[in-house]
């Protein structure tokens, strides 16, 4: 039988950022204190919840919806026109639609669906066991997933032309090497794609302490300057920012607050879906919601 996860919690000395080491409280998610590091501003939970806390979170509950095949339907149909728009951003960044794609935190393979409809060869990380038996499932024997963390590729390198990290880097213990590890994963010149919450956003600006991404298992919290700091100080180039859209129904986001609740904006939901006909409660709109998306590219070689 594998160990036991540790329950000893991970203090951060040093910004996972800039290395400073002077650092504020911020506030307490759940027990956890976050706090901000006076040099570059990022927040990050400080000490990082233990193993065994995280393993408890990333259970086969990790999931919007489930028992409810009518809201299953509901999640699949915005995360796959979500994953479209991200491909989309994709194609405007040059990267075709023929290369080799990477997607670590893969989840129940929505994304990686999508990418290889569009013709990509597809591969899948991802950290839940029971996540990856249902993007198998969903995938249908196109591309392959892997059960792990980033290391279960450490035999490969320079072999994808694009990674992709929707909703993942704020979940990592030690961005700057988990960086590294995908800078060689890929091809020079190839293309990463990072979506994460953003405290610049309209929603963190409006909630503050209330905010629906201050969540147990975040370990970071960044912001457009820190991300591209972060990125830019782990190798890539051509950073460019965006908000992050996302392809939600009033359903979805009703069920994201009942899972997540925020006191009156929960109950504010229920009580649009109670008189909102069906059909428009189920169509998806492109909402600037509460997050970024970064694209970068690994340096070419230079002879």
């Amino acid at each position: 039988m594998p160990p036991a996860p540790s329950s000893a919690r991970h203090s951060l000395a040093t910004c996972p950022v800039c290395g400073g080491r002077e650092f504020r409280p911020v506030m307490l998610v759940g027990p956890h204190p976050v706090v901000r590091c006076t040099q570059c501003q990022l927040q990050f939970a400080n000490p990082q919840p233990s193993d065994a806390e995280l393993a408890a979170i990333y259970g086969p509950s990790y999931v919007l919806v489930e028992n409810d095949p009518v809201g299953e339907a509901m999640v699949l149909q915005s995360k796959r026109a979500t994953a479209d728009h991200y491909l989309d951003l994709l194609a405007e960044a040059g990267v075709g639609p023929k290369g080799k794609l990477l997607e670590i935190g893969c989840g129940s393979g929505n994304f990686l669906r999508q990418a290889a409809q569009r013709g990509f060869d597809v591969t899948g990380v991802e950290y839940s066991e029971f996540a990856c038996a249902r993007a198998r499932a969903v995938l249908e024997g196109r591309g392959r997933v892997l059960h792990g963390e980033i290391s279960v590729l450490a035999a490969e390198s320079a072999a994808y032309d694009v990674c992709v990290l929707c909703d993942v880097i704020e979940h990592v213990r030690n961005p700057g090497a988990f960086l590294g590890e995908i800078q060689r994963l890929l091809r020079p010149g190839g293309v990463i794609l990072v979506v994460t919450p953003s405290l610049a956003s309209w929603s963190h600006r409006f909630l503050r302490s209330r905010w629906m991404e201050f969540k147990e298992e975040h370990l970071l919290y960044y912001a457009p300057d820190t991300i591209r700091r972060q990125l830019t100080q782990a190798g890539f180039e051509q950073v460019t920012l965006r908000k992050g859209v996302k392809k939600l129904s009033l359903d979805y986001v009703a069920a994201h607050f009942k899972k997540y609740p925020v006191a009156g904006i929960t109950q504010l939901l229920r009580l649009l879906q109670a008189i909102t006909p069906a059909a428009w409660s189920r169509h998806l709109f492109p909402i600037v919601a509460s997050g970024l998306v970064a694209v970068a590219r690994r340096a070419p070689s230079r002879s």
